[in-house]
């Protein structure tokens, strides 16, 4: 009960395989001219992969989790109400229209977010997972955490820069990150790699979606999906981002569970065959793009610890065939690493100094500046009833940083 308990502070949850319990760590407008790249301004990425209701009223803005919405009138899908912030403001406030679909994705929803005023030209998207016990719009309750949505606010950037977010939504269960019994689970073909594309091709077929600019990012068990996801559709995904994930093919075994020193020792590194192995056709081709990959890590993260992401990067070297050491500035005050191929960032790296596990904001008025931190900290708190809301004020917002990378911000 101890571990299971450390688990749920940490984001961490549990599947059942047979008999056997598997512990599961919880783990602008779009410029042609700016493809994405280097976040800091200083080198170029690449132009991207190929490629192939009723309403629900809003909660109040009073209090922490805000009073409780009107009931929606019947209809496919509905429009996602506001939670409420502490100080009475509304994190949602200015941003793109989110309505839950109608269709069921395997055990998956989706909120699609629809900015107005979309001219007929095609867009950019990008694929927004959340973390475990966090859920797409939750408000914050005992043993669960505020909605992505809110505390990202990537829905924010899509109606100021002019681009469509989905969320996939598993509720407060983690996305199937991790590979078991081998790499079951995590390969193109299975159950959620092949749903969350087939998002991608619903949305694509309802609006136009630039097949150049498809973009994965995620937090925790979201992120560790981003990089299933580049790793098994890169046909599909033009780059991704990562808030505290690790390498493709990870068992649960990575996350060290708030353990390191005390029992948890790091499984070692995950070879860059198994990204090349996952979709030959575009990952052993000499001409075929590759999807590009930046990664946030917080250097107090006891949850998802550093050596994830110096795994996360051998081995993304190793797929995109990187040999060149990287090239360290800053960014925001936190040390940024990013690795070049021909002359395009193909990976890059923010470790973010005294950082905890969360999605990284910078609430504020700037114009790089935004996210929603509920419970202001600089690492997750560790409170005995697990009251998590898996977001910190690190001085960098993430999303628009990652929405920099992604070339969807100039």
């Amino acid at each position: 009960m101890r571990a299971v308990m450390t688990m749920m502070k940490l984001g961490l949850g549990a599947v059942l395989v047979g008999a056997v319990s598997v512990l599961a760590a919880c783990l602008g407008e779009p410029s042609s001219a700016d493809p994405g790249g280097s976040i800091d301004g200083t080198t170029p990425g690449s132009s991207g992969s190929s490629g192939t209701s009723g309403t629900s009223g809003t909660s109040g803005s009073s209090g922490t989790s805000g009073s409780s919405g009107t009931s929606g009138s019947s209809g496919s899908s509905g429009t996602s109400g506001t939670s409420g912030t502490p100080d009475g403001g509304d994190p949602n406030a200015g941003e793109a229209p989110c309505t839950l679909s109608s269709k069921m994705y395997g055990t998956m929803k989706m909120w699609e977010c629809v900015p107005t005023g979309m001219g007929s030209a095609p867009a950019g998207l990008v694929v927004a997972m959340h973390g475990y016990t966090q859920g797409v719009v939750q408000a914050s309750s005992p043993n669960q955490a505020w909605g992505f949505k809110s505390t990202s606010q990537w829905a924010t950037l899509a109606q100021q820069h002019k681009f469509y977010v989905i969320f996939p939504d598993k509720g407060t269960q983690a996305f199937s990150w991790y590979a078991f019994f081998g790499t079951s689970g995590i390969a193109r073909t299975d159950q959620e790699p092949s749903q969350i594309a087939a998002m991608v091709k619903d949305m694509s077929a309802k609006y136009a979606i630039d097949p150049t600019k498809v973009f994965a990012n995620g937090l925790s068990a979201g992120a560790y999906m981003t990089t299933v996801m580049l790793a098994t559709y890169p046909d599909v995904f033009a780059a991704g981002s990562m808030f505290e994930g690790g390498a493709y093919g990870c068992s649960t075994s990575c996350a060290a569970l708030g353990k390191k020193g005390n029992g948890w020792t790091w499984p070692g590194n995950h070879a860059p065959t198994l990204v090349t192995g996952a979709y030959p056709t575009v990952w052993k081709s000499a001409t075929a793009k590759k999807p590009r990959l930046l990664v946030f890590q917080g250097d107090a993260d006891g949850a998802v610890t550093p050596e994830n992401m110096a795994d996360a990067v051998q081995q993304w070297k190793g797929a995109v065939g990187i040999t060149a050491a990287g090239t360290k500035t800053t960014v925001k005050g936190h040390e940024y690493t990013e690795y070049t191929k021909n002359g395009e960032t193909m990976l890059a790296t923010l470790l973010m100094h005294g950082i905890g596990h969360g999605t990284p904001v910078d609430p504020g008025p700037g114009a790089d500046q935004g996210g929603w931190d509920p419970n202001p900290s600089q690492t997750a708190s560790a409170d005995a009833n697990a009251v998590q809301d898996w977001t910190n004020t690190a001085g960098i917002w993430g999303p628009y940083y990652s929405a920099k990378f992604f070339g969807l911000i100039p």
